[in-house]
């Protein structure tokens, strides 16, 4: 089995080699914005959308007009007519014209409506972002711990593992003052034979809040509140950069820009924002690593993540943007493909929460209750632990009448070796709930 693995590494690039990099993702920005530009105006007169040949011929006439851009390779620059091409194909599809009613529908003010109006549609870049890329499909070399790009030259990198497969394409991305390399390479996997159904160690799986997850043989994974953690430092460094102002600057013309302090406060904040999301990937990781070492499939429920950040409860919603149940269930699966794993979800309607698991009663339950407990049965457990075994009933059924799992082409890092603390479930154990 062919699959595409994805290895990231940081770049060490000295002063004379960032502002290299800078001046090419600029350029590679300023030629897309360009484009957009241009496409805008193609489809007023013509009322349809440029096709991919008249996008590269109009690259040609840019390069002609700006002479900078000769400075950059030219694969990066041209690779954008075919970005540019999908985007436009993606934005009348029927479920993105749906999306784009609805966000309308809501929107109550002129800029939520103006915003809700390009839902959808190719957006020009920004150079205070800071998240300009350099994609290169071809003329790069990996030699030991450094990269050669064409037109830049070599550049070290923190090589943290070794590089298997062979390398199709290459991706520079900037995030603040950081630069990162992406190289998506070509592995071979050899298909192992999974264990019959009935002889595997398959659990179900139920995520949550207050413990990010409740295995069906009792394990309970602790959520770690990364978010929160360190939300007191981010808000006292958002706070200061809230107060530091902007100056008007002669560039072309009168401007407004950010000042200096301002700048610098941004980065203060993006590197705080960078350390926690580096944190609960690293978390996410070492969980799905330790589950697929230790378990011959996975059962998960399929959840409407969107729906339930409907409910307008600011801390609620900031937690469960928190735990990532998307990303880890991402994971669990391209992973459970990769080292031949059953990998099943359950249906999203299914009432796994309100059904008991003994007796298959649906009993009404709120957010606040934690324990589960049935009037017919007697059946008294903790209220995530019967939502798994449900799962696991499930996803039996499921892989009985179906054996296989579904396939994906997943492209990211693989999984960290390490292991997290585990905290077993008591059998027949009643927590004190308050």
């Amino acid at each position: 089995m062919k699959i595409i693995k994805s290895y990231k590494f940081r770049l060490k690039p000295d002063c004379n080699t960032n502002a290299m990099l800078q001046q090419h993702g600029g350029n590679s920005r300023f030629l897309w914005n360009k484009l957009v530009e241009f496409s805008q105006y193609f489809t007023n007169e013509n009322k349809k959308f440029p096709n991919q040949s008249i996008l590269q011929k109009e690259i040609i006439n840019i390069k002609n007009a700006n002479a900078f851009l000769r400075h950059s390779h030219s694969q990066p620059l041209q690779i954008h007519a075919q970005r540019l091409t999908i985007v436009n194909s993606n934005s009348i599809k029927p479920k993105t014209i749906q999306e784009r009613k609805a966000k309308v529908a809501k929107a109550n003010t002129p800029k939520q409506k103006a915003k809700a109006f390009d839902f959808g549609k190719p957006k020009f870049k920004a150079k205070h972002f800071e998240n300009d890329s350099i994609f290169y499909p071809q003329n790069f070399k990996i030699k030991n711990s450094k990269i050669f790009l064409a037109k830049i030259g070599w550049i070290p990198f923190v090589k943290h593992r070794k590089i298997q497969g062979k390398p199709l394409h290459l991706t520079i991305k900037q995030d603040g003052e950081q630069w990162h390399c992406s190289i998506a390479c070509e592995i071979h996997i050899k298909d192992a034979l999974k264990p019959d159904v009935k002889d595997a160690n398959i659990i179900g799986i139920d995520v949550g809040v207050k413990v990010f997850a409740t295995c069906s043989d009792g394990t309970v994974i602790k959520n770690p509140r990364t978010l929160q953690k360190r939300l007191r430092k981010l808000k006292k460094q958002q706070k200061i950069l809230s107060r530091r102002t902007f100056v008007e600057k002669e560039v072309h013309g009168t401007r407004t820009v950010s000042s200096n302090n301002r700048t610098k406060q941004k980065r203060k904040v993006r590197k705080t924002h960078r350390k926690i999301k580096q944190i609960r990937n690293d978390f996410l990781h070492k969980v799905s690593h330790h589950m697929i070492t230790k378990y011959d499939g996975f059962i998960l429920e399929t959840l409407s993540i969107k729906s339930m950040l409907a409910s307008g409860d600011k801390n609620l919603n900031r937690n469960i943007l928190d735990v990532s149940w998307f990303e880890f269930g991402r994971q669990l699966e391209y992973k459970s493909l990769w080292n031949s794993k059953y990998f099943v979800r359950t249906d999203r309607y299914s009432p796994t929460t309100k059904k008991c698991s003994q007796c298959g009663n649906i009993v009404e339950m709120e957010l606040k209750d934690r324990a589960y407990d049935c009037p017919l049965c007697d059946n008294r457990m903790d209220r995530d632990y019967n939502a798994s075994l449900n799962i696991l009933s499930e996803g039996l059924d499921k892989l009985n009448n179906t054996t296989g799992t579904v396939g994906i082409n997943a492209c990211g890092q693989s999984a960290l070796a390490g292991w997290t603390k585990q905290e077993k479930f008591v059998e027949n154990f009643v927590p004190a709930f308050a």
